[in-house]
């Protein structure tokens, strides 16, 4: 066993088990959907990227760096994504040092509705769950309801460009959330056909797609158009239905899904 876990462990064994509590959450949507049930004073720590709404320990979301500042927070439960591949270091090492590891998938709009289930277990706030559960699935009915009928339009989500300029586009594909949440406000995704879950999408693959529609994930440019005026032949620019996403948040898989959806369905359509 190497020294720095060997040393862990007896710290966590010195403490009394009356002195472990609290929550640690290494994912946002996670955080939000802690908070959302009323229990954010049961979070002890959380990621750099998180907002509890109160002070509280930072610590990273995964690695080597992130054990012992987990353990040194002594909480009773860590709510943690499922790895995506391979072995499960952090999680494995928590659980030796005798902290309930709760892993959650977070991929899909199933997955955060079975996350609100089971956090709130975990937080004791389980008519509060059920009750947010509900209230996601009305609200993501609602603006299914509202966008039926309509022709779905070309969609391009950039997640990744050269700053200042409409170069080396990368965008959301199939088997993402972001395409999840296209479809669900109504949109067709026009790199449904390139392969890959994130395409990269050069200037002729750009004007030949012809999306009616781009929503521009690069927070940080005071005027995002100015870097989509100078390509011609594309519906989306020709029509000013160039959108930037402000606030990345925006985009966590978490309990604020609902408002997203609609906002999406408001740029795809028009107000309803």
């Amino acid at each position: 066993m190497r020294p720095i876990l060997l040393a862990i462990l007896l710290l966590v064994g010195c403490r009394d088990e009356a002195e472990r509590g609290g929550i640690v959450s290494l994912l946002p949507s996670f955080t939000e959907i802690v908070v959302e049930l009323g229990a954010a004073d049961q979070l002890v720590g959380c990621t750099q990227h998180c907002k509890p709404g109160r002070e509280v320990a930072r610590v990273p979301w995964q690695g080597p760096d992130a054990l012992e500042p987990i353990v040194r927070l002594a909480p009773a439960v860590v709510l943690r994504q499922v790895p995506r591949d391979g072995p499960d270091a952090l999680g494995e090492a928590l659980r030796r040092a005798e902290i309930d590891v709760v892993a959650v998938q977070s991929e899909t709009i199933a997955d955060i509705k079975t996350a609100i289930r089971l956090i709130g277990k975990v937080v004791r706030r389980t008519d509060r769950a059920a009750a947010l559960a509900t209230r996601l699935d009305r609200a993501l009915a609602a603006t299914r309801a509202a966008v039926a009928g309509k022709t779905p339009p070309g969609v391009l989500f950039v997640i990744g460009r050269d700053a200042g300029q409409a170069s080396n586009i990368q965008a959301a594909g199939v088997g993402t959330f972001l395409n999840e949440l296209i479809e669900c406000a109504g949109g067709r995704n026009v790199v449904a056909t390139l392969p890959g879950a994130y395409p990269r999408v050069e200037l002729e693959q750009l004007v030949r797609l012809a999306p009616d529609v781009i929503i521009d994930n690069l927070p940080g440019e005071e005027n995002v158009m100015d870097a989509w005026r100078a390509i011609l032949h594309v519906p989306a620019i020709e029509n000013g239905k160039v959108f930037p996403v402000r606030d990345p948040s925006l985009l966590i898989p978490g309990p604020r899904l609902a408002d997203v959806v609609a906002r999406l369905a408001e740029m795809f359509h028009g107000t309803p």
